[in-house]
């Protein structure tokens, strides 16, 4: 039996009244359990707003072999001290996958991401996962589901109501901005970006990634799975889709190309992506802005920067280490970016939970070095960036895949935060740079000034 798409709640509770304890289908681990039904649709991420449960995690890679939709949560780790449990329920379990993210370095909370812990990650109760046969729906069930009547009834119920139908679906209100503010000013980001020139040339700094963020109010809460929508279709290159609901009223979604690494068994593959400009116009001024990239001293000291950080952080976790791009060129809808690419072979001693630790966050995102860069961004940043630029991924026993949070926002009721960051080195002027933050942010606000229904200038 093929389930449909709208009526996968009722469909789903039927099947598990009925399952046989003894069903072959079911898949036992220690703790958790699965059971496997086909889907009669293709479309993962046209039902992603089917569904009102505020724990939904969307994932779309970059090479386009690893798709799937994660609902509800039977479990939460909310400590990166977590990360022992997470791998040893992902070695015990084969076909779990814990998804979600963790927030670019601690920090005090803030109204955008309050009730954000340093970290995200859940266990899933149902996973709608792509792959070349079709789509499959994964139903995770506790093990004590199949122990007494009252464990099921209970599974059962928080089951339904993670599959609870969403009554705005496809009714999106008419809707329009009331505000938009840059959280920093243009003064205000000439001085920090002075002030971090000037603390490279004096100290023994060589690089500080710097952000800002746009905020966009609107009359009525917004519909992120929209926005998220259109994102998706401008941005099918070289790109991640992710969606992140981990709040009631919060959601983050990314449409980054950077992957901070992705595992196959033991195989590591992983990004080094620094060095930006943005696209030309026609055919003829896009070439000439790719070459101009590739002889920018600037640009090639800054992808530089962050390769040798990689090649570093992967020699103490990885064997076999080669390099398979060097300085190419990576091109998005609005900027294009210089593009190396490393492969290696895990340490036996070492868990995918270290190469995190170990590259995040790189000198992409903070600087370098890594400890002075952060305090730098403590010094002159005024906003917290929760997620962006953080790991946001999932692990899981024969693959786990991780992506750096970028090109992406929030939607906290009816704000939108639009965060975007550069690279800041001793030739740096903060024109460039914020025209380069600028380019960042336009894979939201031309979405934005696309719909008819605001009135964004």
């Amino acid at each position: 039996m093929r389930l449909a798409a709208n009526n996968l709640q009722i469909d789903i509770i039927n099947q598990l009244i009925k399952l046989d304890p003894n069903d072959e289908r079911l898949v036992k681990g220690p703790i958790y359990t699965l059971f496997k039904l086909e889907a009669g649709f293709n479309n993962i991420s046209s039902i992603i707003d089917l569904f009102q449960t505020y724990r939904k995690f969307y994932f779309l890679n970059k090479d386009k072999d690893c798709e799937f939709l994660a609902l509800g949560s039977w479990q939460d780790f909310n400590s990166l001290y977590h990360y022992e449990d997470i791998e040893n329920l992902t070695r015990e379990h084969d076909f779990l996958k814990i998804c979600g993210a963790q927030r670019f370095k601690s920090e005090p909370d803030c109204l955008e991401w309050h009730g954000l812990e340093d970290c995200s990650y859940f266990v899933p109760k149902v996973i709608i996962d792509g792959g070349n046969q079709g789509v499959d729906i994964k139903i995770i069930l506790p093990n004590s589901y199949f122990e007494d009547d009252n464990a099921k009834k209970e599974a059962l119920h928080k089951l339904a109501i993670s599959l609870e139908p969403n009554p705005k679906h496809m009714h999106s209100e008419y809707n329009y901005i009331t505000k938009s503010i840059s959280a920093t000013s243009k003064t205000q980001w000439g001085k920090m970006v002075n002030e971090a020139v000037s603390k490279i040339k004096e100290q023994d700094l060589k690089k500080v990634v710097l952000s800002r963020k746009l905020k966009f109010t609107f009359k009525h809460p917004i519909c992120a799975y929209e926005q998220f929508k259109t994102l998706k279709e401008n941005n099918t290159n070289n790109s991640y889709n992710i969606l992140f609901q981990f709040s009631a009223n919060q959601c983050f979604y990314s449409v980054t190309p950077e992957t901070l690494f992705k595992m196959q068994g033991r195989n590591v593959y992983i990004d080094s992506l620094a060095g930006t400009i943005k696209r030309g116009k026609n055919k003829q001024e896009d070439e000439f802005l790719e070459k101009t990239l590739l002889s920018n001293e600037k640009e090639l000291e800054e992808h530089r920067h962050v390769s040798s950080y990689i090649e570093g952080a992967l020699k103490k976790l990885t064997k076999d280490l080669h390099i398979t791009k060097k300085e190419e060129i990576l091109k998005l809808k609005y900027i294009q970016h210089i593009h190396s690419k490393y492969e290696g072979v895990l340490s036996d001693d070492a868990k995918a939970s270290d190469i995190i630790t170990g590259l995040h966050p790189t000198p992409a995102v903070a600087g370098l070095p890594k400890k002075e860069s952060i305090e730098q961004i403590d010094q002159l940043e005024k906003s917290s960036r929760g997620l962006y630029a953080a790991p946001i991924g999932f692990f899981s026993k024969e693959k786990t895949e991780f992506a750096v949070g970028l090109r992406c926002a929030l939607a906290d009721k009816q704000d939108l935060h639009i965060y975007a960051g550069c690279g800041i080195v001793k030739d740096s002027s903060p024109e460039k740079e914020w025209n380069e933050t600028t380019n960042k942010m336009r894979n939201f606000t031309e979405v934005i000034k696309a719909k008819s229904w605001t009135n964004f200038q």
